[in-house]
């Protein structure tokens, strides 16, 4: 019989979500390997479609929980660059370095080497975001001291990063003149008051530590639900209805996405947080929990050499294939990870 022990430093719903998180990214990854280069009426395209939108809110529950660890720590602007920053930046330095390295032993024009070590691999954008987001922690932790604040803040948040965005999306539709005024207004409102994920950053904090009533939970439930069945179903319609797949209800401020990314973290909090846990599942989740972000710097390198390999999603029905790829490449990934956590150096400063 195992061991129970309480879990009273470490937030065990914060590793579930990881854990669950990292591998939705790696779905997500896999199924737009070949999204944008089949028939929008196919049954593949759905399956890959399927698999995309109900991954999506992978990256904002990392966020949100990142929200929810550094908005409550009393951290020195020193300790946010020295510690956070700075780390980041070497992680970025080392894995798009090694990107930019096999475009030379392929002989790619010196440009484009520079050009990919400067932007990175596709994933490594959230390098970038983090750190952006780190930078802003001093700005926003006397906001989310103050509840009044805070709730003023993702007001502000909802309607200029969701809300008129999604206006200016449903009125493309009908009056494209109408959007462009819409489209405008955000624009301006961006240049002087950005948002981007950073809701999420601050709803993190703010949901983790916030009790919610069972009324209030089956709302966020309905929510998701709505959210997730209008994720599957739109980006279906609005594909076939112009001839060729589109991103437009794929991104971060898409009111599905976060309608979609705020209930799971809800219900991870009410249901996930387990006071007690066995010793060896306790350890286990850890661990995994612990390999997410190599994961997430190595799992496309493995896609990718799968790819080479002539392995992708087409090597038998995409319903099936995506998920059965997305458990091989985790497992691949988190055995990498793993190994790379053993290793001196790299293990502090790389993954």
């Amino acid at each position: 019989m195992a061991v129970e022990r309480s879990v009273s430093k470490r937030v065990i719903y914060f590793d579930i979500l990881r854990v669950v998180a990292i591998f939705a990214v790696v779905a997500v990854h896999i199924s737009a390997q070949h999204w944008l280069d089949v028939d929008v009426s196919s049954r593949a395209w759905f399956a890959f479609n399927l698999y995309c939108t109900t991954g999506k809110w992978s990256v904002p529950i990392f966020v949100m929980i990142s929200g929810a660890l550094f908005l409550g720590r009393d951290t020195t602007i020193r300790t946010i660059l020295k510690k956070n920053v700075l780390r980041m930046a070497g992680v970025f330095v080392f894995w798009s370095g090694c990107d930019a390295l096999s475009l030379i032993f392929r002989r790619s024009p010196l440009f484009d080497v520079f050009s990919q070590f400067i932007t990175g691999h596709y994933h490594l954008w959230f390098l970038y975001m983090i750190v952006g987001l780190y930078l802003l922690i001093p700005l926003l932790r006397p906001i989310v001291q103050n509840e009044t604040l805070t709730r003023y803040f993702l007001l502000l948040a909802l309607v200029f990063t969701f809300l008129l965005p999604q206006l200016a999306l449903f009125c493309s539709f009908v009056s494209p003149r109408v959007s462009t005024v819409i489209t405008t207004v955000i624009m301006y409102t961006y240049c002087y008051f950005p948002l981007g994920l950073t809701v999420y950053f601050v709803g993190g904090y703010y949901l983790s530590r916030r009790e919610f009533s069972r009324r209030e939970e089956i709302i966020f439930y309905c929510i998701g639900v709505a959210g997730l069945l209008f994720s599957i179903f739109a980006p279906v319609v609005h594909a076939k209805a112009q001839g060729a797949p589109s991103g437009i209800f794929y991104n971060y401020n898409s009111i599905n996405v976060l309608f979609t990314s705020v209930p799971i973290f809800v219900f991870a909090k009410q249901h996930l947080n387990f006071p007690h846990i066995g010793e060896r599942a306790y350890a286990i989740l850890r661990k995994l929990s612990k390999y997410s972000f190599g994961v997430y710097l190595v799992h496309p390198m493995v896609i990718e050499l799968l790819q080479h390999f002539g392995i992708d999603t087409f090597f038998c029905n995409a319903f099936f294939s995506v998920p059965l790829l997305a458990v091989f490449v985790f497992a691949v990934s988190t055995a990498i990870s793993a190994l790379l956590s053993r290793v001196p150096i790299v293990n502090k400063y790389f993954v």
